[in-house]
């Protein structure tokens, strides 16, 4: 072979390349917005939980951020009445990246407020944003996701998606409007899910029919109703705790991040533990207690305490529903009265008579129960 015949392979080969990259690329932006099977009731909930953002800008309050374990767990109204401060329940889905999480509630913050998260266990051990359950939703019903990113951010993004998941957009997108499923997926306008939600607020004794529904949230962000099904319950670990620690640079330097910017402008940061089924995680296993000395550690190197012990809620079977994560009305109450009465003695607030609405002049006082005894990781500005 020549030099000039090996030339004109290595050309060859880099233009087809270039043709094949072109070709991808392109498939990959004319798929964006197509709606391919994916959890739409997610994007309609964060535009409820949005405006009850907006609507407490300004306002002292209290954030409690997480999964669907906080969505179904904690009651915000019960905390807000308990403590004279308007508090947001936030928790969706496990599937949301925490640094989704920060970046959506950071803009709200203000000096005073307090954010809480009672992180799935899962979400210590992630290592990308750009996960395949995160970057399907984004493609499916929230392309702006994409198009707001930085040139570097858009490679990540697009280097992490599957091309099967590509080709099946580009089908979706092409042949959609001819299949009743797809047209059904359809996104409603943000100002038509708020009208709904608004109109199903102002029901007295208002029921929602579904479970996974932006129609299933509260004033609050709570969830309203949860299904009947009994809980699924499997027989290995179902919370990955009880495996080999993993360093998750992605997941710490976020939240480092975000800790510095809230201590600057003097925010409260707790973290809290997920509820879970007593007996299914065994807190006396080596590994489950280097994975809670390892999590805890680090929080104490950044300041930040948690409220409570891992131990301290766990939950009888009965509480569940659906889902080891999915507490019933009844294991809500129970979960949201341990966590009340673990930020009541972190922040030494006054407690609200719930039913008189008068104020306890009695403090719970400033004892760090359970936490890292760190303090808050707060710094007045």
């Amino acid at each position: 072979m020549t030099l000039l015949t090996a030339g004109k392979y290595v050309g060859t080969i880099a233009l087809s390349l270039t043709v094949l990259s072109a070709l991808y690329i392109g498939a990959f932006v004319y798929q964006l917005g197509a709606h391919v099977p994916a959890e739409y009731w997610i994007y309609e909930t964060q535009i409820v939980k949005r405006d009850l953002l907006a609507q407490h800008r300004g306002k002292k309050k209290i954030l409690i951020v997480g999964g669907s374990s906080t969505f179904f767990g904690i009651d915000a109204e019960r905390i807000e009445q308990s403590l004279g401060i308007h508090t947001l329940n936030l928790g969706v889905s496990i599937g949301r990246p925490v640094a989704v999480m920060v970046n959506e509630i950071a803009p709200y913050l203000q000096l005073g407020d307090i954010v809480i998260f009672p992180l799935e266990y899962e979400q210590y051990r992630s290592e990308t944003t750009y996960t395949e359950w995160f970057t399907n939703q984004m493609m499916a019903w929230d392309p702006d996701y994409f198009w707001q990113l930085n040139v570097a951010e858009k490679v990540r993004f697009m280097f992490s998606v599957l091309p099967q998941r590509v080709l099946l957009g580009v089908i979706t997108k092409a042949a959609g409007s001819y299949i009743d499923s797809v047209r059904a997926r359809a996104l409603k306008p943000s100002t038509q899910i708020l009208q709904l939600v608004h109109e199903a607020w102002s029901q007295p004794n208002y029921s929602p029919s579904k479970m996974y529904s932006f129609l299933n949230n509260d004033r609050h962000g709570a969830a309203i109703m949860r299904t009947s099904e009994p809980t699924v319950v499997s027989t290995e670990d179902p919370y990955e705790l009880d495996l080999d620690f993993i360093e998750s640079r992605y997941f710490w330097s976020t939240l480092q991040e975000f800790v510095a910017g809230c201590r600057s402008k003097g925010i409260s940061v707790y973290f809290a533990w997920p509820p879970v089924v007593k007996g299914k995680l065994d807190f006396h296993s080596p590994r489950v207690k280097r994975a809670v000395a390892e999590i805890m550690r680090r929080m104490q190197d950044m300041a930040i305490p948690f409220l409570g012990t891992p131990s301290d809620f766990q939950y009888v079977i009965e509480d569940f529903t659906d889902s080891l994560y999915h507490l019933t009305l009844q294991g809500r109450t129970e979960h949201t009265s341990r966590l009340l009465g673990y930020l009541m003695k972190e922040q030494g607030l006054s407690v609200v008579n719930e039913a008189a609405g008068s104020t306890n002049t009695s403090s719970l006082g400033t004892a760090h129960v359970g936490s890292t005894n760190s303090g808050p990781a707060t710094v007045s500005p």
